[in-house]
């Protein structure tokens, strides 16, 4: 299993990608809540948007730090999901 420094490091060579267009012409990617109705590159612009309100002090799981670590975790996990289907 990878760690989750690998999963980071994966994560942000993704972020490179994305910024550079190389997702453009990305399939949908089936990872449930509807995805398979977008784009891959719209897929994983709103994974970061939700990543970086996770991350944010004072975004929109500030009140429920429970919720926004289960939250974080699921996300990683469907990070963990599209590695996997993108190679």
């Amino acid at each position: 299993m990878a760690s989750v420094d690998d999963l980071a490091r994966w994560i942000g060579d993704l972020r490179i990608r994305l910024a550079r267009g190389d997702l453009a012409n990305l399939e949908p990617i089936e990872l449930g809540y509807g995805t398979r109705h977008l784009s891959g590159e719209a897929t994983i612009r709103i994974m970061f948007c939700d990543l970086a309100d996770l991350a944010d002090p004072d975004g929109s799981a500030a009140g429920d730090p429970a919720w926004r670590r289960g939250r974080l975790c699921g996300l990683l996990d469907d990070f963990r999901r599209l590695r996997e289907r993108l190679g």
